[in-house]
């Protein structure tokens, strides 16, 4: 079965305040499924909640969830943005609304070892090296939703609440139109007339990331 999904998507300010949009989606739409901007190796909720039925899922385990957040946000305000949302999760739940949930970005390793921590988008987007970091996140946040939409089998047309920020969600669905190398290569690099879509590429990212070229090798696809 081939489904056609509707994309609600909704960003969440990484500041020092509670920002409700994502909590209020989950209220509003009641998505069969949600898709966070985590990664999938350290947070794998689909085996801990997806696998259950809407009234056998493991509650406990979202007070957990919930109880870790709780701590982050003492340092990290934002954070109680995220405690809504698994309480909102919980309470769908609990109304018979059989909501799946997935992390789909990068490894960890990538996302915590990345040179642009804590720096906002608006002021690295001249950085040749931000866009090859954007990229191959967006690469396996495409290539994870894609995995799910082919074994997804509930609804031929399930809502998916999609909480990546926006600048990932606005390439993803580009990514998720299935465009050539030469399209994609244009998209992420082609304010860098110096970047080369070659092998030498590589030594450029390595003097400044080891870790970003051996993602890159990983998800590059231009030679």
């Amino acid at each position: 079965m081939k489904i056609k999904p509707k994309y609600i998507q909704r960003s969440c300010i990484e500041g020092n305040k509670i920002d409700l949009r994502q909590a209020k989606s989950i209220l509003k739409y009641k998505p069969d499924i949600i898709l966070f901007e985590g990664p999938k190796s350290s947070h794998d909720v689909s085996i801990i909640f997806n696998h259950y039925s809407f009234d056998k899922k493991p509650l406990k385990k979202v007070d957990e969830i919930i109880k870790k957040l709780t701590i982050a946000a003492k340092s990290e305000p934002y954070v109680a943005s995220d405690i809504i949302v698994w309480q909102n999760i919980k309470k769908i739940w609990e109304k018979g609304i059989n909501t799946q949930v997935y992390y789909i970005d990068a490894p960890q390793n990538l996302r915590h070892n990345s040179p642009f921590l804590a720096k906002q988008y608006s002021k690295i987007y001249r950085d040749w090296l931000f866009w090859v970091y954007l990229y191959i996140r967006e690469v396996y946040m495409t290539k994870n939703l894609k995995n799910i939409l082919n074994e997804y089998k509930d609804k031929k047309n399930p809502t998916i609440c999609v909480f990546l920020q926006s600048i990932h969600w606005d390439h993803v669905k580009f990514l998720l139109t299935n465009p050539s190398k030469e399209k994609i290569w244009r998209y992420y690099f082609s304010r860098f007339k110096n970047m080369k879509s070659n092998k030498n590429i590589e030594n450029q990212i390595k003097d400044r990331s080891k870790i970003i070229n051996s993602y890159w090798k990983k998800a590059q696809i231009f030679y």
